[in-house]
C-alpha cells in the first residue's frame, strides 16, 4: 500500500507537527521538546539521542492509521517498545486523566439546575477514571517486568512456569482489560451524545467530547503496540523457553 504524506527523516519536525498537531503529545514521550527551529526529523532526533527509525514508525503510525509496519516493529527490542508504552501511561496518569475530570467539573459547575445527567456523566468517569488507572498500574507492575524479566533470564535454565507465576500475568486477564477500557469511553462518549441535559454549557459539553475521542485513539493505538508487537514478541521468547 502506498502511503502519502508520512513524516520522513528530511521532514522538519515543525511541519510534522502542523501536518498533525496531535502528535504533540507523541514527540513528547521520546522527551524532545519545542523549540527545534527549522531542524529535520532526523537532526532533533540525533541531538536527543531518540532510535530515529522507532521515531518515524511511532510518530507514522499515530499520523496515518493505514501505516503499521508490524514485522519491522517486531524487530525493534522489547525495552525500547516498552520504555515509550511507560512515557504514555505517564502522559495518561499526568496530563490526561486529571484535565479531562476537570472538564467534567466544569461542565457539571455550568448546570443551572436538573443536572442529574451530568451527576451520572461525572460517576461513570470517576469509575472510568479508577478502571484504566488500575489497568495501567497492573501493567506496570505485572505485564511490562514479566516481558523484561524472560529477555534477560532467557537461556539461564529457569522455568517459563515460576517467572509467570512469579510476575501473576494472565494474557486472557490483560486481553479482557483492553476490551473493557475502550468499550467504557464508548460507553462514555455516548452518554454525553445522548443524554446531556438541554441547560448544559455547549462549549463545554463540546470540549470534553472531543478530548475523550482524542484519548480514545491514543489509547487504541497505545493497545495495537501492545497486543501486535509487544505481546508476539513475548509469545516468541515464551517459545523458546519451552523448547530448551
Amino acid at each position: 500500500m502506498l502511503h502519502h504524506n508520512l513524516i520522513t527523516p528530511d521532514t522538519k519536525m515543525a511541519d510534522a507537527i502542523h501536518m498533525n498537531y496531535l502528535l504533540l503529545p507523541v514527540i513528547n514521550r521520546f522527551e524532545i521538546k519545542l523549540g527545534f527551529g527549522d531542524k529535520t526529523v532526523e537532526e532533533v532526533c540525533t541531538e536527543n539521542k531518540v532510535n530515529l527509525s522507532f521515531f518515524l514508525d511511532i510518530t507514522n503510525t499515530y499520523h496515518d492509521k493505514s501505516y503499521f509496519p508490524k514485522e519491522k516493529m517486531r524487530t525493534y527490542p522489547v525495552e525500547l517498545i516498552i520504555d515509550y508504552l511507560l512515557k504514555t501511561h505517564r502522559y495518561y496518569f499526568d496530563q490526561l486523566l486529571p484535565e479531562v475530570e476537570a472538564m467534567v467539573e466544569e461542565l457539571l459547575a455550568s448546570c443551572p439546575a436538573d443536572c442529574d445527567n451530568l451527576g451520572l456523566i461525572k460517576d461513570f468517569y470517576k469509575k472510568y477514571k479508577q478502571e484504566l488507572e488500575y489497568h495501567l498500574k497492573n501493567e506496570e507492575q505485572k505485564f511490562f517486568p514479566y516481558v523484561k524479566a524472560l529477555t534477560q533470564l532467557e537461556g539461564t535454565g529457569q522455568s517459563l512456569h515460576s517467572i509467570r507465576r512469579q510476575y501473576n500475568f494472565s494474557y486472557s486477564t490483560h486481553s479482557e482489560e483492553h476490551d473493557n477500557v475502550i468499550s467504557k469511553m464508548l460507553d462514555l462518549k455516548n452518554i454525553i451524545i445522548k443524554y446531556l441535559p438541554p441547560n448544559y454549557d455547549t462549549a463545554k459539553g463540546n470540549n470534553l467530547l472531543y478530548w475523550l475521542f482524542v484519548f480514545e485513539e491514543d489509547l487504541k493505538d497505545h493497545e495495537r503496540l501492545e497486543d501486535i508487537i509487544l505481546v508476539p514478541a513475548l509469545k516468541r521468547i515464551e517459545e523458546k523457553f519451552t523448547k530448551n
